[in-house]
């Protein structure tokens, strides 16, 4: 159910006057596209936009009102307005004053990789046993995660949210507005650098939810870097580690990564979770870790944590005819490139393997060596039918590669997959892997056409 104020709500979260109309609005919307009647319509303003200027729209939709930046130009409407000095942060505000009425126990969850499937897992695992909602998609940043908010389900126990970045201070500002009860971070690595500009800086910003969570709740974080669990002491000495290592404070007593499913055991429950990898085993286990300080009983997290399976191009296996894909294009860093690549090899060792990758985002100054790197793994991990996209153009081009490597550079996207096909046996694993803004999943839709 949608969050519900009263104009004397609005003013109250907002810092304004308590005089003015008594209205009530039914919906919090930033979209005329989606505005429901009654909403109160947030103008939000960027760079290149300034929502003001739909204001008009909004009031002939239906909208009930309008928050505006106080330096934008009056809207032509009768429609009654809230000025505020930054609508972005307004939102956030409001969301934060529904966070509060609302009651529920809220979880915050970051990392620069895993942090949606974490999300998943854990929102599986802990409705085996109370009422859940949680972050739709990856709606994390200053505008989705108020989104996301303002969307949940006041009767629920428990609301999973998740948390990104890629700028300092973000996620002081997510925290200040979700102000989470207990917080998860799943890991540290070289993601966002082009804002926060080495792997040092990503840790002090994911390390900022643990500073801004409840002293009350729980806080679980993963094993790796080492650097993560350390720092998180400094900060929580009664934080929970978990991971595979002998050190962490929640490790399985046995497991197993296959191609489609890993399974663990762990307080006399075993775990079983359609996801393959090394990397969605050790999120598995951070889930199941967060899901046990959360008061979930094993039984009821491995039960809920079946439930589980890779989405929205999130390491999702797809069959082909006799060609197997693995589709990670939401999102990509050196870090889970390299998880996806030792997915491929590890779990496919008698398949030839294939890749088509393009550009990872946000590296700043380590974009070039980073891309080159990756591309030394592939090579090394036996991929030898790759098509380069973006970067990986350049630096494919830079490397010696073997006799048994054919490398192709197609100009545009859509020329990938048929690239591809010219390069194939026809009984590859596939791994297809980018940065979302490079739209990859044009690729999938290529190969399952040229398959037909």
């Amino acid at each position: 159910m949608a969050a519900r104020f009263t104009a004397a709500e609005v003013r109250q979260a907002l810092g304004l006057p308590p005089t003015g109309p008594a209205l009530e609005f039914a919906s919090v919307s930033t979209d005329t596209r989606s505005l429901e009647p009654g909403a109160l319509f947030v103008a939000l303003r960027g760079e290149r936009f300034d929502g003001a200027r739909f204001v008009s729209q909004a009031e002939s939709l239906g909208a009930a009102a309008a928050v505006v930046s106080d330096d934008s130009a009056p809207p032509a409407s009768r429609l009654p307005v809230f000025p505020v000095a930054n609508t972005t942060r307004a939102l956030g505000e409001l969301a934060r004053f529904h966070r509060r009425r609302a009651g529920a126990r809220v979880v915050g969850i970051t990392g620069s990789s895993g942090k949606t499937t974490v999300k998943e897992m854990l929102t599986c695992a802990l409705g085996s046993e109370r009422s859940v909602h949680a972050t739709e998609g990856n709606l994390n940043n200053q505008v989705g995660l108020p989104l996301s908010i303002l969307a949940a389900d006041e009767e629920a126990d428990v609301w999973v949210l998740e948390l990104g970045t890629n700028e300092p201070g973000e996620i002081r500002r997510l925290t200040e507005i979700a102000e989470p009860d207990d917080a998860v971070i799943t890991t540290v690595g070289p993601a966002h650098l082009e804002g926060l500009g080495s792997v040092a800086g990503v840790l002090e910003e994911k390390l900022d939810l643990l500073r801004g969570a409840s002293r009350e709740g729980c806080a679980v974080v993963g094993e790796l870097p080492p650097a993560l669990p350390a720092g998180a002491r400094e900060i929580r000495p009664d934080v929970v580690t978990a991971g595979l290592g002998p050190e962490s404070d929640y490790r399985p007593s046995e497991w197993h990564s296959g191609p489609d499913a890993v399974r663990f055991r762990h307080s006399g429950a075993e775990y079983v979770v359609h996801a393959g990898g090394a990397h969605h085993l050790r999120d598995a286990i951070i889930a199941a870790a967060a899901a046990s300080q959360l008061g979930i009983s094993a039984a009821g997290a491995a039960r809920g944590m079946t439930e589980f399976r890779p989405f929205g191009m999130r390491g999702a296996l797809l069959q082909v005819g006799p060609l197997t894909i693995l589709a990670d294009c939401y999102n990509a860093n050196p870090e889970s490139f390299e998880a996806a690549i030792r997915h491929c090899a590890d779990s496919f060792p008698d398949r030839r393997l294939a890749a088509v990758v393009g550009t990872m985002l946000e590296l700043g100054s380590e974009e070039s060596a980073a891309h080159v790197r990756v591309a030394e793994s592939l090579l090394a991990s036996g991929f030898t039918a790759i098509v380069a996209l973006g970067a990986f153009q350049e630096s494919f081009r830079a490397l010696p590669l073997p006799r048994d490597v054919s490398v192709a550079y197609p100009g545009e996207v859509d020329d990938a997959a048929d690239e591809l096909f010219r390069l194939l046996a026809g009984d590859e694993v596939i791994l297809v892997k980018a940065s979302r803004g490079m739209r990859l999943e044009r690729v999938i839709d290529g190969i399952k056409e040229g398959s037909a």
